[in-house]
């Protein structure tokens, strides 16, 4: 198929001056207008020729106008919208409504080669229920953007019956390269009112088989030619075709097909070269392998030696090597010898493309040198250093060194290390992991990368690191009975302890240790404790090897919540120098003394007299006098008041 873009170069046919044109298929009436406006449209009216005086009656229900936004149009096109895609070079529906819309030639010739296309773009009504054999006028008016009518219109009459058109004539078929030219001759357009041809169609048939249509749109006819057109049929092979050509109007009829004329291709393009050859060396073998040949008419390939890059070259093919098959093994004399390959392409016509690059080949052996012996491994700030006895093998590159925990390995050396001796650091050159148990395997290769097996030694990495702390330490006073102490684990995984020690207490000597814990223990309880004391614990963790961890470290004062019993019998006299205030004494293991509380009134606010409490069974208060009110509380090591005494008055 002629891409559109091509067409749109050619000039359209000269139809006259008027824009409208009629075509007429028996009941239907194809009303082209080939300058329909880009943002405007048409109305179609029609009447009888036959009376004169028959009114014009309107056939469009709404002005024809292109189709208002990409979406629109690309769906009435439909079948049509790749064609004129590639007709514009639109790459995708906007661009496609824009091109169409700026570019107004472009828009006719698709209306042309397409009703789809015409419909869509504003250029034709189809007006059916006509009568065949009767004459009719037309008449077109303009309409503006909104649909209102201008004073612009056009009228043209057109006589209703079907006018196939003319056969083109003079056809000539030529063969050539992979090509056949077929060529014919249409008359130039007089201006005939039955003469609707916008294109051409052409036909083609191989051996046996029916016509098949090579043009998906018509060739656009262009009197600018003299009446002489062409096209170029380059999808063939080998063999005999057969083309016809018709001849395309507007409204899609098609000419008879012209007589049948033969001819064939000739052959004379030899394939194209070989690339992208590679080879791949073996032990007195090397296999060459090549791009498969691009022709269809491809029929195999030779292959030739030589032994110097401008050394003669031997053909080492005695027929041809498959066309589907670029492949071929070459068995040599031996390895360690370089060899150069080139290929050549025949096709069926036996057109023999020239050589091919020549590609180098080094055949090398594949048997493993003999492996190394007597590894010794030692280890040092957390490094293993590896030793071990040469391979005696001649053609030797060097030695792979890998390294491996339980049975995985990972090689260490990219290439082959030239020594026989290799340190281990560990991963970004940090070490390996203390207390971790390591295989480290060698083995030799030779120059073609054959490897031998290799041999392996174990070692462990002495544990020196102490374990991380362990996390959220936490000690609780629980009700003055006792400390709760809690701890999350170490994140080391090797922790087999937990060490808990406490300073503090009543004579505050030093740390005291407490307890060594499994590492599955996560809480201890502390009763071991006094109240109204302050104590801080530290936890360490112990690993397997007997490290032991940085403290983690919390405190907690220890106090009672029980307070002690309520004074009893607490009384109050005026004596020289103040009030003496009298109480009995209260029994409780953790009392420190006793608070003594005045008020002025027996239910007003009490304050306290005593800066702390006192030890004795009686207070005096220098500043009081007769009519004060006096009341007792106990308090106890951790700070607890008991309850009030009873109030007693000063007398």
């Amino acid at each position: 198929m002629r891409p559109l873009l091509l067409l749109a170069l050619l000039a359209a046919p000269a139809w006259g001056q008027s824009p409208l044109r009629l075509v007429a298929t028996g009941d239907t009436v194809l009303v082209y207008v080939l300058d329909a406006p880009a943002t405007g449209g048409f109305i179609v009216y029609r009447r009888p020729v036959t009376p004169p005086t028959a009114p014009f009656a309107k056939r469009s229900p709404a002005a024809v106008m292109m189709a208002s936004n990409p979406a629109v149009l690309s769906g009435a096109l439909g079948a049509d919208l790749p064609m004129a895609m590639r007709a514009v070079r639109a790459v995708d529906d906007a661009e496609l409504f824009r091109r169409l819309r700026s570019d107004h030639f472009a828009s006719g010739v698709l209306a042309m080669v397409s009703r789809n296309a015409a419909i869509a773009l504003g250029h034709l009504y189809v007006d059916a229920g006509v009568t065949r054999n009767a004459d009719y006028e037309y008449r077109v008016v303009y309409t503006q953007g909104d649909g209102k009518e201008t004073g612009r219109t056009l009228t043209a009459r057109v006589h209703v019956t079907d006018v196939v058109p003319l056969a083109p004539t003079g056809v000539q078929v030529s063969g050539a390269d992979h090509e056949i030219h077929v060529t014919w001759h249409y008359p130039v357009y007089q201006g005939a009112p039955t003469d609707f041809t916008v294109g051409f169609h052409v036909y083609r048939t191989q051996g046996t088989g029916p016509a098949h249509r090579l043009t998906a749109t018509p060739i656009l006819r262009n009197d600018a030619n003299g009446g002489g057109f062409s096209f170029v049929d380059r999808d063939v092979s080998g063999g005999t075709y057969s083309y016809q050509v018709s001849a395309a109007d507007l409204a899609g009829r098609e000419s008879g097909l012209t007589s049948i004329l033969s001819s064939h291709t000739v052959d004379r393009t030899p394939p194209a070269i070989p690339t992208d050859l590679a080879v791949r060396n073996g032990d007195g073998v090397v296999d060459i392998t090549w791009r498969l040949a691009p022709e269809l008419d491809a029929l195999g390939y030779h292959i030739e030696r030589a032994t110097g890059l401008h050394q003669p070259y031997t053909r080492l093919d005695r027929s041809l090597i498959p066309a589907r098959r670029p492949i071929w093994t070459d068995t040599v004399p031996g390895g360690g010898h370089q060899y150069f390959y080139r290929v050549i392409a025949v096709d069926s016509t036996g057109n023999a493309s020239a050589p091919s690059n020549p590609v180098a080949a080094l055949p090398s052996d594949k048997t493993p040198p003999i492996a190394p012996t007597a590894l010794a491994l030692t280890t040092a700030q957390h490094r293993i250093a590896a030793h071990w006895a040469p391979s005696p093998s001649k053609d030797l590159r060097g030695y792979y060194v890998y390294h491996g925990e339980g049975a995985s390995r990972v090689r260490l050396t990219g290439r082959p290390v030239r020594t026989t001796a290799f340190v281990d650091s560990g991963a970004a050159d940090k070490g390996l992991n203390p207390g971790g148990r390591y295989v480290i395997r060698v083995s030799a290769v030779d120059s073609s990368y054959n490897e031998s097996p290799g041999v392996e030694a174990s070692i462990a990495i002495p544990d020196d690191q102490p374990p991380t702390p362990p996390s959220a330490l936490s000690s609780t006073n629980v009700e003055g009975r006792y400390v709760l102490v809690s701890w999350s684990a170490t994140a080391s995984r090797d922790v087999q302890w937990y060490a808990l020690t406490r300073t503090g207490g009543a004579a505050d000597t030093g740390t005291r240790a407490l307890h060594r814990f499994p590492a599955s223990v996560r809480e201890w309880h502390d009763t071991l404790v006094a109240h109204g004391r302050r104590y801080v614990y530290h936890l360490t963790a112990i690993d397997s090897a007997g490290n032991v961890s940085a403290a983690t470290t919390d405190s907690v004062l220890f106090l009672e919540v029980v307070p002690p019993p309520q004074p009893r019998a607490a009384g109050a006299r005026a004596v020289t120098g103040g009030v003496e205030v009298r109480w009995e004494r209260v029994v409780s293991l953790e009392l420190t003394g006793y608070n003594v509380y005045r008020s002025s009134l027996p239910t007003g606010v009490y304050r306290r007299l005593t800066r702390a409490p006192v030890s004795l069974l009686s207070f005096t208060d220098s500043t009081g006098h007769a009519g004060l009110f006096y009341t007792v509380r106990a308090v106890d090591r951790s700070g607890n008041e008991s309850a009030a005494s009873p109030v007693a008055v000063a007398r």
